[in-house]
C-alpha cells in the first residue's frame, strides 16, 4: 500500500504553467487539471530573488510519515525540486508528489495549489521546500504570497444522460451500470485521482449472495442479511429501501469482478454469525481501475478535480451540475438525471459541530467529502434525514495533539478498545466498556462521540501485559470475548514503553505514583473515588455500576498509574439526505425531487445510529446503492 519512491523533477528555468482541462470534444478522456501557481515566472514573487546557490535538504512531516525532498538552487532561481524519501499512499499520493514539485520550480513559487484528494502530502512538500529555501537565504514569504490572478473565466459545457458526482463507490458502481445499460455517463471527481475516495481504500463491503460466497461454500442471502442489519437500525433506517439495495449487492460485486476487480470473503471478525465482508487485492487507484476502463471503453467520462457545486434546475426537475476547475475553470454538464455521492462530510468540522457538538473527530478517511454534496441537494429542495452518527475507529482511541491515529501511530492509543477503565473530564465512569470493546465500529464509538473527551486509566500490571502478552492473554484468553480473539490474540503493543514519553510530551498521556496525583495534574478530580470503587468491584468480581462482563474487569492496583485522553477518530460519517426507496431525494413534504437522486453516505436512509454492527456495512450498502440508482435512473431516463 505504501511505496518509498524517488521522484526525480529536474526542471531547470521557468515556464508558463498551463491548465491541462479537458475539452467537450474529448469525450472519454479524464481531466485532470495540474496545481495552479500564482503567476507567471516573469511576475512572480521570486522575480529578482536571491540564493546562495547549492542543494539543500528538507524534511515535513505527511500523512504517513516525513517527506523529504532536495531543492537545488542557483544564485537566482529553483532549479529542481526532488523528493526523495516518502511513505505515502499509493494512488493517492501519486498527483502531489509528482506535480506539486514541477509547479514550484515552474512558477518559481510556493504559492501553489493543494492537490484534492493528497492535501497533506502537498502541504508536506511545499512546508520542506520552504524550508531549503530558508536554508539557502532565500525569501519564504515572498514565495508564499500569491499574485492576484482572476482565472481563465473558461466555461466547458457538456450533455450526458446521467452526471454523477463523486467517484467513490457508490459513484463507481453507478457509473459502470449506467454505462453498461447504454447511458451516457459523465462523472466529476474532486479529487485528482479516482483512488481518492474511503471507497477506494476501505477494507471492505458486506453484501450477500455474491459469486465469492457462493465459491467458498458460505451462502448469506438477502433475507438473512436484511433481517441483521434492519433488526439492529430498530426501524430507524427506511426498510423499503434497505431490501432494494441489499437486492443488488451480490450482483454489484459480481459486476465488479466481471469487470476485473480482485475480490476475497474475509472472515466474520465481529461474530454477526455469517461471512458477509468481502475485501480487495488492491487499494487506492489500481482498486477502481477496471472499472473506470469499463466505462470509458462505453463512452463514458471522468472530470478529475472537479468540484460539483450546484443542481441545475429548470422548472422544479434536476437537469445537471454546475462545477468548477481549478484555475477559475467553470464546468456545466447538462443531463437528464442527477446523482449525488460525495461521501458525506467528514472534512466539514461545523457540520461535525452541528450535530455532535463540539468535540473533535480525527479524521481517518477522506476530507475531502466535505458535504458539499448534502448542501446541494438540500439547496435544490431536498431536506436532511436523522440518521446522525460515524463510522468509528475500531483499532484504538486518537488524540490530535498527538497527530490524529493510523495503522504505524503511538501504540498507546491501544487501550481505548480493550475495555479497561475509562473515565469522563470529571474522572468518573459513564458507560460499560466492554461495548466499545466488542462494538467499536458502532455502540462502543457512539458511547465515546457522545463524550468526547474520555481516558484510559491503567496500572504497571496492565501496561506491561499489553507489551509483554497481550490484552487478549492478559484477560485469561476468553473464549467470550470474540473480537479479541480474531483481533488481538497476540498482539503485542511492543513499543508502548518506547512511545509513552511521546505521548507525555505532546500533552495526552500522564505517569504519577498515585492516584491522587494523577487526579491533580490531569484535572479529573472524581478519579481517586471512581478507581477505588472500579478496584472493589473488581475484588469482588462483579460489575455493580454498569454490569459489565468480569473478563473486563482487571483492576488499577498496582503503580505507577498511567492516563490516556482520546478523541472520537472515525472513518466517514452518517446521516444526510432523506431518500425514498428509489433513491430519490425527498423535499419536506417527502415529495420526490424529479431526475435527483442520491446514494453512498450522502443518502441517510439507508444507515441507523448508531452505524451497523456488521463490518463493511457502510461500503456494502454504499456499493450497491451506487448499483440500484442506475436501474432507477436508467428507468427514469427511458420513461419507464
Amino acid at each position: 500500500m505504501h511505496s518509498k519512491k524517488l521522484i526525480s523533477l529536474l526542471l531547470g528555468g521557468a515556464m508558463v504553467l498551463s491548465l491541462a482541462a479537458c475539452t467537450p470534444s474529448q469525450t472519454g478522456e479524464s481531466s485532470s487539471p495540474s496545481p495552479s501557481v500564482s503567476a507567471s515566472p516573469e511576475n512572480t514573487p521570486a522575480a529578482g530573488a536571491s540564493y546562495t546557490a547549492g542543494t539543500y535538504t528538507g524534511t515535513a512531516a505527511g500523512k504517513n510519515g516525513d517527506v523529504t525532498v532536495e531543492v537545488v538552487f542557483s544564485d537566482t532561481a529553483i532549479e529542481s525540486v526532488t523528493v526523495t524519501e516518502q511513505s505515502e499512499t499509493e494512488g493517492i499520493a501519486d498527483p502531489a508528489l509528482e506535480r506539486i514539485p514541477s509547479a514550484v520550480v515552474e512558477g518559481q513559487t510556493l504559492a501553489v495549489d493543494t492537490v484534492a484528494g493528497a492535501t497533506i502530502t502537498s502541504e508536506a512538500i511545499l512546508t520542506a521546500v520552504a524550508d531549503c529555501v530558508t536554508q539557502a537565504g532565500g525569501d519564504v514569504a515572498a514565495l508564499q504570497t500569491p499574485v492576484e490572478n482572476e482565472g481563465s473565466g473558461e466555461t466547458l459545457s457538456y450533455e450526458a444522460d446521467v452526471v454523477i458526482v463523486g467517484a467513490g463507490a457508490a459513484g463507481m458502481n453507478a457509473a459502470v451500470e449506467a454505462a453498461q445499460s447504454g447511458l451516457k455517463v459523465i462523472v466529476l471527481e474532486k479529487g485528482a485521482t479516482i483512488g481518492a475516495s474511503n471507497g477506494a481504500v476501505a477494507g471492505g463491503p458486506s453484501a450477500c449472495e455474491t459469486v465469492i460466497q457462493e465459491q467458498e461454500g458460505q451462502e448469506v442471502s438477502v433475507e438473512t442479511l436484511f433481517n441483521y442489519m434492519y433488526n439492529y437500525s430498530h426501524s430507524l433506517s427506511n426498510a423499503a429501501l434497505l431490501r432494494n439495495v441489499l437486492s443488488v449487492s451480490g450482483e454489484t460485486i459480481n459486476t465488479m469482478v466481471e469487470v476485473g476487480v480482485g475480490m476475497y470473503l474475509r472472515p466474520d471478525n465481529y461474530g454477526a454469525g455469517f461471512r458477509a465482508r468481502h475485501g480487495f487485492d488492491e487499494s487506492g487507484e489500481a482498486r477502481f481501475a477496471p472499472m473506470k476502463e469499463e466505462v470509458e471503453s462505453l463512452g463514458g467520462q471522468f472530470l478529475l478535480e472537479t468540484t460539483g457545486e450546484e443542481v441545475i434546475m429548470d422548472n422544479g426537475a434536476a437537469v445537471g451540475v454546475r462545477a468548477s476547475q481549478p484555475g477559475g475553470v467553470t464546468v456545466e454538464v447538462r443531463a437528464k438525471a442527477v446523482l449525488v455521492c460525495t461521501g458525506g462530510y467528514l472534512g466539514n468540522e461545523d457540520m461535525i459541530h452541528e450535530h455532535f457538538g463540539n468535540v473533535t473527530v480525527n479524521p481517518l478517511g477522506n476530507t475531502l467529502s466535505d458535504g458539499a454534496g448534502i448542501n446541494m441537494v438540500v439547496d435544490a429542495g431536498g431536506t436532511l434525514d436523522r440518521n446522525w452518527s460515524i463510522i468509528a475507529n475500531e483499532f484504538a482511541g486518537s488524540n490530535h495533539k498527538g497527530g490524529g491515529w493510523s495503522f504505524g501511530a503511538n501504540q498507546n492509543f491501544s487501550y481505548a478498545v480493550y475495555g479497561g477503565l475509562m473515565v469522563n473530564r470529571e474522572g468518573e465512569r459513564f458507560f460499560n466498556e466492554e461495548v466499545i470493546a466488542t462494538m467499536a465500529l458502532s455502540e462502543g464509538g457512539e458511547a465515546t462521540l457522545r463524550e468526547g473527551l474520555y481516558y484510559s486509566v491503567i496500572d504497571q500490571a496492565y501496561f506491561d501485559a499489553c507489551r509483554e502478552e497481550g490484552i487478549y492473554s492478559y484477560l485469561g484468553s476468553p473464549e467470550n470475548w470474540y473480537v479479541g480473539k480474531m483481533t488481538l490474540d497476540g498482539k503485542l503493543l511492543d513499543q508502548n514503553e518506547a512511545q509513552l514519553q511521546e505521548a507525555i510530551d505532546q500533552g495526552w498521556a500522564w505517569k504519577a505514583d498515585t492516584i491522587e496525583e494523577l487526579a491533580e495534574i490531569t484535572g479529573l478530580e472524581n478519579l481517586p473515588e471512581t478507581v477505588a470503587e472500579y478496584n472493589a468491584m473488581c475484588e469482588a468480581g462483579k460489575d455493580t455500576q454498569f454490569y459489565k462482563d468480569p473478563v473486563f474487569l482487571a483492576p488499577v492496583s498496582e503503580g505507577p498509574f498511567y492516563v490516556f485522553e482520546y478523541e472520537p477518530s472515525a472513518w466517514g460519517t452518517l446521516g444526510g439526505v432523506k431518500v425514498d426507496s428509489h433513491l430519490r431525494a425527498l423535499t419536506a413534504d417527502n415529495e420526490p425531487i424529479p431526475g435527483l437522486y442520491v446514494a453512498g453516505v450522502d443518502a441517510g436512509s439507508m444507515y441507523t445510529t448508531p452505524y451497523y454492527s456488521n463490518e463493511g456495512a457502510a461500503l456494502g450498502l454504499a456499493m450497491a446503492s451506487g448499483t440500484w440508482a442506475a436501474k432507477e435512473i436508467n428507468s427514469y431516463v427511458s420513461g419507464n
